[in-house]
């Protein structure tokens, strides 16, 4: 029974040994920061010189200085009012390290490491800036490896913030830290401007429209009111005859179709003039019924032929000479001239 409570107090006493071992081994890193002056003005540059030392046996990955976004004021919680929970620190030069952005860890590859005595080495000078009053306590960097390694606490460098002397001489309050500005959740009240906006232009515009079909109904029932000119009867006819003469149909061999044009503008003339049914009748009844209209006897002879030998082209397909057709148009314009003067006395 004693050796077994023997053996197994020597166990332990051994797991301890190791244990301790172990840990010292994967505790031994130490970063830090150390600044020459303890005090600076808003915005002046600081040097911080940066130490880190690790054992042999761990390999970096990065140093991280994103924690200088969260360094503390250490006089906050005396004036909540006045100061800032968080320093306002921005690294402007990180030395021999060539890197720009404090917010992303600097790769080991760009970190000159020194092995002495079975430890590693980093030194570097940092130059940094805080543009916020208080007392802050600047950390070294974070150390990123591929161990189950920790930072030991060591010592972080202390500095205080103040106002330029000036600045305080002259009004104290006036130079408060600038606050940053207090952003609120829109609501729909933020947007009521633009809907207000939006219902007078659809208003305008409706107006606009109803006043647009208004007027252009009035011009309308204006126009409509005004009556088309009436022609006279023989400047229908007149009309009518030059434009079957410009379509030039005899020229193109539609001669059945310009004789029927010429005599239909004729006999319509005759009826919108003298108040007989001429497109009805035939060239025979035409005649009669001229005789006893207020028509001069002296034109009946040329209206029949005019007449007659259309007829013989539209129903006996008769060829008459070409230079028949220019002249039949000739008479039938003089035959309007002269017998229009009855219409214009009436």
């Amino acid at each position: 029974m004693n050796k077994v409570i023997s053996l197994i107090l020597r166990t332990f006493f051994v797991l301890i040994i190791l244990f301790g071992i172990n840990f010292s081994i994967h505790t031994q890193i130490i970063s830090t920061s150390i600044i020459k002056v303890d005090s600076v003005q808003i915005g002046d540059t600081v040097s911080v010189d940066i130490k880190v030392t690790i054992p042999s046996g761990v390999t970096l990955q990065s140093l991280d200085f994103s924690g200088y976004r969260s360094i503390e004021n250490q006089l906050y919680n005396n004036d909540t009012i006045y100061l800032d929970k968080y320093a306002d620190v921005e690294i402007l030069n990180f030395g021999h390290w060539k890197h720009t952005d404090m917010g992303t860890p600097i790769p080991a590859s760009t970190v000159k490491i020194i092995n002495n005595d079975g430890q590693q080495t980093i030194t570097n000078r940092i130059t940094i800036a805080i543009y916020n009053m208080g007392v802050f306590s600047i950390p070294g960097p974070v150390v990123v490896n591929n161990e189950n390694a920790a930072i030991l606490p060591s010592e972080s460098a202390m500095i205080k913030v103040f106002l330029p002397e000036k600045m305080m001489k002259q009004d104290t309050i006036a130079f408060n830290p600038i606050k940053d500005i207090m952003t609120e959740e829109a609501d729909i009240s933020d947007y009521l401007i633009y809907l207000y906006i939006l219902i007078a232009i659809g208003l305008m515009a409706a107006i606009g429209y109803y006043f647009y079909k208004l007027k252009k109904k009035k011009e309308e029932e204006i126009i409509s009111v005004i009556p088309d000119p009436i022609l006279p009867a023989h400047e229908k006819a007149l009309l009518a005859l030059k434009s079957l003469s410009n379509q030039a149909l005899w020229q193109r061999g539609y001669i059945k179709e310009y004789q029927s044009g010429l005599t239909d503008i004729i006999r319509t003339y005759l009826e919108e003039k003298y108040g007989i049914k001429a497109p009805e009748m035939t060239t025979d009844e035409i005649s009669e019924a001229l005789k006893n209209a207020d028509f001069d006897k002296m034109y009946i002879s040329d209206l029949k032929e005019i007449l007659q030998i259309a007829d013989l082209v539209k129903f006996a397909k008769a060829t008459p000479q070409d230079d028949i057709h220019s002249i039949f148009m000739d008479r039938a314009v003089e035959f309007i001239k002269n017998t229009k003067e009855a219409d214009i006395l009436s």
